[in-house]
């Protein structure tokens, strides 16, 4: 299967440069780069088909990555987004799980890295640095808190479950598998979990599940 990308950074070179790596992996597929902000919004409101995933810089001209995400969501669009940054710093995991991003890597990375990230992202929705993995569970555990009553009567055993095996690294295929429902259940179990929770991704979701006393940390499989 094809992974097709989008790629926005307002530096022609940088998107020309990195759609033609990319697509040196047969199963990636540029479809499309854009250098500024307002052409790409224009275009993702008259387009007919989205791409698996998106990667943009922080900084794109006089807007940012957070702004552009933030108008792909009230556009109804809910394709993983994937940040890169000059100013990257491993103690910004919270920045990943507060604003949505499927993961946030620094711009001086290995090409290699990313057509990585690329494959974990589109298979498991999110992906973490080593270093940031453990920034999260140092916060995991400051903040642990008793669930409310109302969330445990709001989620349902299935999708407990379903939330067991996104910890343990689970993609929706295989979810879909060990609990012997369709795929477009499992995605109905994770819209539900992600509506009751108010998380807005998949890091989100695990966090917020160690954090009220769903999972525990030793449940959590980022590898």
């Amino acid at each position: 299967m094809t992974i097709k990308v989008i790629l926005l950074d307002d530096e022609v070179l940088i998107t020309d440069l990195l759609s033609n790596f990319l697509q040196q992996d047969p199963a990636i597929e540029v479809m499309s780069t854009y250098n500024f902000g307002t052409s790409f919004l224009d275009a993702m409101q008259e387009a007919t088909t989205l791409p698996d995933l998106f990667i943009f810089d922080y900084r794109i001209g006089d807007t940012d990555g957070i702004e552009l995400l933030k108008r792909l969501r009230v556009l109804g669009i809910q394709t993983p987004v994937i940040l890169l940054s000059s100013h990257y710093n491993d103690s910004l995991i919270s920045f990943i799980v507060k604003t949505g991003f499927a993961a946030f890597l620094p711009k001086n990375m290995k090409p290699s890295t990313l057509t990585e990230v690329i494959h974990e992202v589109h298979a498991k929705g999110f992906y973490l640095l080593p270093a940031q993995f453990e920034h999260l569970r140092e916060q995991m555990q400051v903040k642990a808190q008793p669930l409310t009553t109302d969330l445990k009567l709001a989620l349902s055993e299935r999708e407990i479950e379903v939330l067991h095996l996104i910890a343990q690294q689970k993609t929706g295929k295989e979810i879909a598998d060990l609990l012997f429902i369709s795929l477009k259940t499992v995605e109905g179990h994770k819209n539900n979990l992600f509506l009751k929770t108010g998380a807005k991704n998949v890091v989100g979701l695990i966090v917020y599940a160690v954090q009220h006393k769903l999972l525990s940390l030793d449940e959590i499989s980022m590898y």
